[in-house]
C-alpha cells in the first residue's frame, strides 16, 4: 500500500500532496534569526532598496541593515556556523581570499575594492546568514516559499511597472532594466513558484498567485527578448517535461504550447527577430533593423568572449581585478589597435569568462567547485528521496533547487553575474539542506529492521536440537547427542 503523502507524489509532479511529509524532526523552533533571514531573502531577491530608490528616489541601506540584524541574531541564537566549513563553505571562503589577493594586481584596485566591498559582501554574507540560520527542512521550506513570494512581486512589478525599451521587456531602473538580468531573476524564481503548487496543501493567496506565475513568467521572459533566458527556459522545461507520465505529458505539453501561442502574441516584433537569428541567418541586406541590432550584439559578445580569454592568457594566476574587465578590455584593444574603442566598454557577458579573466584560473577553479559540490548536494538528496518513500519532502526541495541551479548556470553562459547573491543565496540553501538531510535521515534510513536478539542455547526448546547436535551447530555433529 502506498503511504498517503506519496501518493500524490506517484500521480504526478504538480499534483498536490495528501499530507504534507515534513518530519517532526525536522521541524525545529523558529527563531528571531530565522525570521530576520527570512525578510532578508525576501528585500535581496525581490530588489526592494533598488525598486525604492526608482520610485521614490531615496537611497536605502535597508540591505546592509537587515544582513547585519540576521548575521548578529544568527550568532546570538544559535546558529549553525559549522556552515562555513562545508566543502561549498570552503570553496567561497577561499574564492573571497583570492579575489582579496587579487586585488592588489588589480588593473584599478579602487574598483576591485568597491566591488568586493558593495556587491561581493553582500553575496558572500548571504550565503553565511541563509546557510547558517536556517536549520531543518521545515525552514528550508519557508525560504523557499520567501523566493517564490520574491519572484512574484518582481513579476507583478514588471506587469505594472515595467516598460519595453528598444523592443525588450525591463523596468526602468536599477540592475532590473537589464532585459537579461530580468529574465535570469525571474527564471531563478519559477522553480520555487512550482515547489509552492506541488508542497502548499489547500488554498491560499500565494498558491493561487504561484499558479498564475507559471503562466506569466514564461511569456515575460519572452518579452525580454534575451535569448540565453529563453534556451534557458527551454532546458528547464524539459528537465521538468521528461520525467513526467505519458498521461500527463499530453496535458503538459497543450499547457506549454497555450502559453507559448500567447508568449509569441505579447513580444515586440523585435524581440522575436533576436530569437530568429539564434537558429537562421540572411543575407545582411535583407534583415529588419531590430534583426540587424540583434545580429551586431551577437558578433559584439562573441568579440568580448575572445577577448576576455585573451586577457585570462595574459593574466592566469592573478587577472585583471575584480570586475575590471571593462577597464583592462579598453586598455588592451587601445593598446594593440592604436585606438580607442566604445565597444570595449562592456562586460564579458559570460560569468565563467569573466572570473577566469578578473580572478584568474584559480578563481574560476573555486567557483566552478562551489558550484559543483551544489549540484552534488542536490543530487544526493535527491537519492536519498528515492531510496525512501516516506521522504517525499526531501525529494520535491531538491527538485526545486536543481532547477534554480540550472536557470543560474544557463544564464551565467550569457551574462556577468560572478558576484551577484544569486548563486550565494542558493549555495546556502543547498547546504542548509544538505545539513538537514544528513543529520536527520542519514541515521533513519541505515537503520533496517533490527534482527532479533540471540536467545541463550539453554533457554531454546528441544525441538531446535537435532540429534547429532548442539544447539543446532552442525560443526558438533560427530559427538553424540546429548539426549535420547
Amino acid at each position: 500500500m502506498i503511504p498517503p503523502h506519496t501518493q500524490a507524489l506517484r500521480r504526478g509532479n504538480l499534483a498536490v500532496p495528501a499530507v504534507t511529509a515534513w518530519p517532526a524532526s525536522s521541524k525545529p523552533v523558529p527563531r528571531p534569526a530565522f525570521y530576520l533571514t527570512a525578510i532578508f531573502v525576501f528585500v535581496v531577491y525581490a530588489r526592494l532598496p533598488e525598486i525604492a530608490d526608482t520610485v521614490m528616489g531615496l537611497g536605502l541601506h535597508s540591505v546592509r541593515i537587515i544582513m547585519l540584524l540576521a548575521l548578529f541574531a544568527t550568532l546570538l541564537f544559535g546558529g549553525d556556523m559549522r556552515a562555513m566549513f562545508s566543502k561549498i563553505g570552503v570553496c567561497l571562503m577561499a574564492f573571497t581570499l583570492w579575489m582579496c589577493l587579487c586585488t592588489p594586481f588589480s588593473t584599478w584596485r579602487g574598483g576591485s575594492i568597491a566591488v568586493l566591498r558593495d556587491v561581493w559582501t553582500v553575496s558572500l554574507f548571504s550565503f553565511v546568514i541563509v546557510a547558517s540560520a536556517v536549520q531543518g527542512l521545515e525552514q528550508c521550506r519557508r525560504i523557499m516559499y520567501t523566493l517564490a513570494a520574491a519572484a512574484v512581486f518582481i513579476e507583478i512589478y514588471t506587469i505594472v511597472m515595467g516598460r519595453v525599451q528598444q523592443g525588450r521587456v525591463a523596468l526602468l531602473g536599477g540592475t532590473l532594466a537589464n532585459a537579461n538580468y530580468l529574465a535570469l531573476i525571474l527564471l531563478i524564481g519559477l522553480p520555487f513558484c512550482l515547489f509552492v503548487l506541488r508542497t502548499k496543501a489547500g488554498f491560499s493567496p500565494l498558491k493561487f498567485a504561484c499558479l498564475l506565475m507559471l503562466f506569466c513568467i514564461p511569456v515575460t521572459v519572452a518579452g525580454t527578448g534575451s535569448r540565453g533566458g529563453l534556451l534557458t527556459l527551454a532546458i528547464m522545461f524539459l528537465m521538468y517535461f521528461v520525467p513526467l507520465p505519458v498521461s500527463q505529458k499530453i496535458v503538459v505539453a497543450v499547457c506549454a504550447l497555450v502559453v507559448s501561442v500567447f508568449a509569441i502574441a505579447w513580444s515586440s516584433r523585435s524581440a522575436l527577430d533576436r530569437y530568429r537569428t539564434i537558429i537562421a541567418s540572411s543575407d545582411p541586406a535583407r534583415l529588419s533593423d531590430s534583426e540587424r541590432s540583434a545580429v551586431e550584439s551577437a558578433e559584439l559578445r562573441k568579440e568580448l568572449l575572445r577577448s576576455s580569454l585573451q586577457l585570462t592568457l595574459r593574466h592566469p594566476l592573478f587577472g585583471v581585478g575584480p570586475g575590471m574587465f571593462e577597464v583592462a578590455n579598453a586598455n588592451y584593444v587601445e593598446a594593440t589597435t592604436g585606438r580607442s574603442d566604445v565597444n570595449a566598454w562592456h562586460e564579458t557577458h559570460n560569468t565563467f569568462t569573466q572570473l577566469s579573466c578578473e580572478d584568474g584560473l584559480p578563481g574560476l577553479l573555486l567557483y566552478c567547485l562551489a558550484l559543483v559540490f551544489c549540484f552534488k548536494a542536490v543530487f544526493s538528496a535527491e537519492m536519498r528521496a528515492r531510496r525512501d518513500p516516506g521522504l517525499s519532502s526531501l525529494g520535491q526541495i531538491a527538485f526545486a533547487l536543481r532547477l534554480a541551479l540550472i536557470a543560474f548556470t544557463g544564464t551565467a553562459i550569457f551574462a556577468s553575474n560572478a558576484y551577484m547573491y544569486y548563486f550565494p543565496m542558493l549555495a546556502g540553501l543547498c547546504v542548509a539542506v544538505d545539513r538537514a538531510t544528513a543529520t536527520q535521515f542519514s541515521p533513519q534510513m541505515a537503520a533496517g529492521p533490527e534482527p532479533p536478539a540471540p536467545m541463550p542455547w539453554a533457554a531454546r526448546p528441544l525441538a531446535q536440537v537435532r540429534p547429532g547436535t548442539r544447539g543446532g551447530n552442525t560443526a558438533m555433529a560427530w559427538k553424540k547427542p546429548p539426549f535420547r
